[in-house]
């Protein structure tokens, strides 16, 4: 951990009212968010299923989780928030309303890649898939019910799928997605390529954390 971030977030605690414990927990989890990795999350129609999801993001240090609410008038964000205080609240999401093409078309506009988890003949394991190749990897999963629409399918640059052993086809959602994330981010850690923000997104994610811890005491 850099001594010189630390020492200066540390002469914040009595401003943001939080203990040194903490204060160095925020600094290492900044540090070790990655840069260009996001996952979409399409149609979601079980808020739980995107909290669950959440709680991978922020354990494998993904900061950035995007959506597509099934029905975006009736989606509560907030309802989902409050199914897993202690990672939803750590993330940024980005709620996209206009429709899957819509939504990869702007990403894509943005330079990432799109990769869907989709069994198909041109699928790849994710064991065989090399994710440190992409520098900005979204990686896209459908819902519950009915996996990945045939316009994600579509638009998506690559697919992988998560090998199983045994009669069931599928994972859940959730589980497939950190298990997915899991690979990409053991991937990374062994690559000689950077991946950690750079010190002025740290320093500013940092305060940004603060802010959020702050505003759980008002």
């Amino acid at each position: 951990m850099s001594d010189s971030l630390y020492d200066e977030f540390l002469a914040q605690i009595d401003d943001y009212q939080i203990v040194e414990n903490r204060m160095r927990r925020m600094v290492s989890a900044a540090m070790q968010r990655q840069r260009g990795l996001m996952v979409i999350m399409e149609e979601v129609y079980n808020p739980h299923n995107l909290a669950a999801i959440a709680r991978s993001c922020d354990a494998f240090g993904v900061q950035n989780l995007a959506f597509l609410p099934q029905n975006p008038d009736d989606f509560d964000i907030a309802a989902t928030n409050s199914t897993s205080v202690s990672a939803f609240k750590w993330l940024d999401y980005r709620m996209f309303s206009d429709g899957i093409e819509a939504a990869l078309t702007t990403l894509k506009a943005e330079g990432w890649h799109i990769m869907a988890t989709w069994v198909n003949p041109e699928a790849s394991s994710i064991y065989e898939t090399d994710f440190t190749q992409y520098d900005k990897l979204a990686l896209l999963v459908g819902n519950e019910h009915t996996g990945l629409s045939a316009k994600a399918i579509e638009l998506a640059d690559s697919y992988v799928y998560i090998p199983m052993l045994g009669f069931v086809q599928s994972f859940n959602v959730s589980v497939a997605a950190a298990i997915s994330l899991f690979e990409i981010t053991r991937q990374r850690r062994a690559s000689d390529k950077e991946y950690q923000f750079d010190t002025d997104t740290i320093r500013t994610l940092t305060k940004d954390f603060l802010k959020r811890q702050a505003s759980d005491k008002t």
